[in-house]
């Protein structure tokens, strides 16, 4: 896989969370959204032509405005960790340009999903930068 399909599959898995709680076509379409504003990507493997691979989201924390993720690519025959990527979103009014705090209706999904993946451990490489020595 070239570099900017890993980004592909992360940006896909934001948007099957998003769709999860709420935040689908109609809602862009109203004027709202999360914006992703930071992502760490780690290339920890290769993916090949032709493999199965599958992607993994967990909340690590949400509040009125912001939403963290951590995703992970797998090969699905091996189990193999290919990529990992951090993310940071903002809800923002698309329309002012500027972040707004969610509705209560899509923070109420949200915060279950957090709660629900707050006793997951941590996943590996949570808080890393570029250039840290492992």
């Amino acid at each position: 896989m070239t570099e900017h399909r890993y980004l592909q599959v992360f940006g896909d898995t934001t948007d099957a969370l998003l769709r999860l709680i709420g935040v689908d076509l109609d809602y862009v379409k109203n004027g709202h959204s999360y914006y992703t504003v930071e992502t760490h990507i780690r290339h920890l493997g290769e993916a090949k032509l032709g493999q199965q691979l599958h992607a993994t989201c967990q909340v690590l924390s949400a509040d009125e405005k912001r939403l963290q993720v951590f995703h992970t690519i797998f090969n699905s025959d091996t189990g193999e960790t290919v990529a990992t990527a951090e993310q940071m979103l903002l809800h923002v009014d698309s329309a002012a340009g500027k972040a707004v705090a969610a509705p209560e209706k899509v923070l109420a999904r949200v915060r279950a999903i957090a709660e629900a993946h707050a006793s997951l451990p941590q996943p590996d490489g949570v808080g890393r930068h570029v250039g840290q020595k492992r």
